[in-house]
Order: C-alpha cells, then structure tokens, then sequence
C-alpha cells in the first residue's frame, strides 16, 4: 500500500527512550522479525484503543516495515487506515522499528498493547509483559511456538474482546473448525464493561477464572 507506512529514521533513538515518552500511546510488537507481516489484527487493536505508534522491536539488524504480505486482507486494511488516520495528508501512519534491540530491555517501560507472533520455543516473557502493564496482549501464530502464559500475572483470557475489536483468525488450521490460532489477555482492571452489562455476566467471568 503506497504511503501507508512511515518508518522511522531516528536509529539513534533508543526503543527505551521512545516507549518512555510515547509508550502509553503505543502498539508494541515484540520479537517481530526482520519484516512486520501479517498485522491487520494489529491495527484493529490500534484503531480500537486509539492509539498513535505501532512499535516493532527484535534483536535482529535491520526491519523492514514493509512488504508485500504485510497485510491478509489490503482492501479492509486500506479502508481503515483511511478512516482511522484521517489527519494524514497522504494516509501515512507512524510506525517505528527498533532492530538490535533485545525483549529483555523493555522491563517495566509501559505500552497500552503487546503483541507476541511466533515467538521461539523456550521464549518466557511473562514477567516482562506484565512489568510493562499494558491493557491488551494479543498471542498470534502459536502453532509450535511458546505460548506466554499470563494468568496469575494480572490478566485473563478474554473471548467478548476478540469479537468486539472484530479480530480475525490468524492462519487458523483447517482441521480445527473455529480455531483462530490467536489469543488475547486483558488487564483485570481494563475494560470490563461489555462483561458487567451482560446477562451472561457469571458465564463470562466462570470462564474467565478457569480457562487460560
């Protein structure tokens, strides 16, 4: 998508330094690779919560924030980037990479969402995630990759949200109908709002307390 993606160039900046000052208006990928794919739930999330930086963090050397699968759907992308960055005179939207730079750093800086895609087995990054406090984590891809297990860390697993936000399934597999291969936690004290005014309210927090 042609000036759908600005990167940034301050290689200087340090992810700390940025999330320090911006974190509470941010999206942060962890672990996202050498090229941000596949992150149209990514930008439900963003558009939801109204925030303004999506961040892509990895030890790797260089990231690539564009590329040609970077979104599933182009066309229901395009449109919400046209509605949500309105503002943008040539529907541009601020995203920052930060290559060279190691999960472990960001302990206790603050972000509103944490997003985990195939993250390498033996990965645990529980205690990280929750020292960042951040409303939403969303869990894509885990097909063989580790899952990061947030109950007892201030989080539940939260289904009313995954249809709420209109998030999509990601690369579901086929032999598993209705299996979306994604997850999402929800800060206990975020948002709960959809779950009190429900008539299933004790349905929904049953399920909340024993399945994660």
């Amino acid at each position: 998508m042609s000036g759908a993606l600005s990167r940034s160039s301050d290689y200087e900046q340090s992810a700390i330094a940025f999330l320090r000052r911006y974190g509470h208006a941010s999206l942060v990928s962890l672990g996202c690779g050498f090229q941000l794919n596949r992150i149209d739930n990514h930008l439900r999330l963003m558009a939801a919560l109204n925030l303004t930086f999506y961040v892509g963090i990895d030890q790797v050397s260089d990231i690539k924030p564009a590329s040609s699968n970077i979104f599933i759907d182009r066309e229901c992308m395009k449109e919400l980037l046209a509605n949500y960055w309105q503002g943008e005179s040539r529907g541009s939207w601020p995203i920052k990479v930060f290559p060279n730079t190691w999960v472990e750093e960001l302990s206790d800086l603050h972000c509103a969402v944490v997003v985990c895609q195939r993250v390498e087995p033996d990965c645990r990054w529980e205690d990280i995630i929750a020292s960042m406090r951040p409303k939403l984590v969303l869990q894509e891809d885990l097909h063989g990759c580790e899952r990061q297990q947030l109950r007892g860390h201030g989080y539940v697993r939260t289904w009313i949200k995954v249809r709420q936000y209109g998030l999509q399934p990601f690369r579901p597999w086929p032999i598993f109908p209705g299996e979306r291969n994604l997850i999402l936690w929800r800060r206990l004290d975020f948002a709960d709002e959809e779950i009190q005014a429900s008539r299933w309210k004790v349905f929904w927090r049953m399920r909340e307390r024993f399945i994660g």
